[in-house]
């Protein structure tokens, strides 16, 4: 069972949604990587706050703690799938 750290908000749940948007319109039958899995959460928050630090680190955790950690093999199409099911709330 999934345990969520954070609860997720309708900011955070946009922003999963539009990260993996992303992750289908760019290179998605590429391998997808835990360190992108990192750096689209902070660029996504900081995209949507700018320069609010307290908020794009708030919605930085949100975004990590129900992004899925990323397992070798997963294409990023297949990862952008994973997202859009727990922006859905569907734990694995």
């Amino acid at each position: 069972m999934t345990e969520i750290i954070e609860s997720l908000t309708e900011t955070g749940r946009g922003l999963l949604v539009a990260i993996a948007d992303y992750l289908t319109r760019a290179r998605p039958t590429h391998v997808m990587w835990e360190a992108s899995r990192l750096l689209l959460a902070r660029q996504f928050a900081l995209a949507h706050f700018g320069d609010d630090m307290a908020l794009v680190d708030e919605v930085e955790r949100q975004i990590l703690a129900h992004a899925p950690i990323v397992r070798p093999g997963t294409t990023r199409d297949e990862y952008a799938a994973q997202l859009r099911l727990a922006a859905q709330g569907v734990t694995a």
